[in-house]
């Protein structure tokens, strides 16, 4: 049996790997509709409107751009942004989406390697599969 790590997971921001990511997730959910009509007996549904968004935590090097552009999108970007998430190198698997950047967060301390939390805002439908 083939186990999924972190260690084969990656980051990847406008097609560019993004150093260092140290965990990161994506959370997908959908509304349902209620359509059950008077005198029914059990209620019925469809499918509605899907939502996703995610985080991660990425290890900042000051040498890395793809890492400064993704950390600096917050500040500069005014349409969504592609990013894949690859959740096993090997095999290719990956989620790929449009994002907002909507948190950036970066503690900062003296002789430690600074590790910053991100979050981020899914725009349209992500493709990929489990």
């Amino acid at each position: 049996m083939a186990l999924i790590t972190g260690a084969n997971g990656e980051f990847r921001y406008q097609g560019q790997r993004v150093g260092k990511c140290k965990n990161f997730s994506i959370d997908i959910s959908r509304d349902s509709l209620e359509t059950t009509g008077i005198g029914d007996d059990d209620r019925t549904y469809l499918p509605g409107v899907r939502n996703s968004s995610g985080s991660g935590t990425i290890m900042y090097d000051e040498g890395d751009a793809p890492t400064r552009a993704l950390l600096n999108s917050i500040f500069n970007s005014s349409t969504t942004e592609p990013l894949s998430l690859y959740l096993n190198t090997k095999t290719g698997k990956k989620f790929e989406c449009q994002i907002i950047l909507t948190q950036v967060g970066t503690p900062v301390s003296a002789g430690d390697v600074t590790a910053c939390s991100i979050s981020f805002q899914v725009s349209g439908k992500p493709s990929g599969e489990f």
